[in-house]
C-alpha cells in the first residue's frame, strides 16, 4: 500500500503546482515524511507540517520570484517487479 501513497504524493505535488496552491494535504507514512524532508533539504518545497491528530502532512509549495513553479514535471515510473520513482 506504500506504493500507492508515495504515487498519490506526487500526483497530489503535481495537481498543486499546476493550479498554483500555496499547500497541499497528503497522507502520512514514513517514505512520505522522509521523500518530503529530502525535498526540504534540497529546497524544491517550503516546508510540511506533520499533523498531530490526523494520519496526513500539510505541505507548503514553493515558487519562483516570477509565479513559476519550481518542480515542473514529476513523473512515475514503475513496472510490477520493480519499483522506481
Amino acid at each position: 500500500m506504500t506504493n500507492f501513497h508515495f504515487a498519490d504524493l506526487l500526483v497530489r505535488i503535481k495537481v498543486a503546482y499546476n493550479a498554483h496552491v500555496v499547500s497541499v494535504k497528503v497522507i502520512k507514512t514514513q517514505l512520505i515524511i522522509q521523500f518530503l524532508y529530502l525535498l526540504y533539504k534540497i529546497g524544491l518545497i517550503k516546508s510540511f507540517y506533520i499533523l498531530p491528530y490526523e494520519s496526513s502532512i500539510l505541505v507548503y509549495l514553493k515558487y519562483k520570484k516570477n509565479g513559476l513553479p519550481l518542480i515542473h514535471s514529476l513523473n512515475l515510473i514503475s513496472k510490477p517487479s520493480k519499483r522506481v520513482y
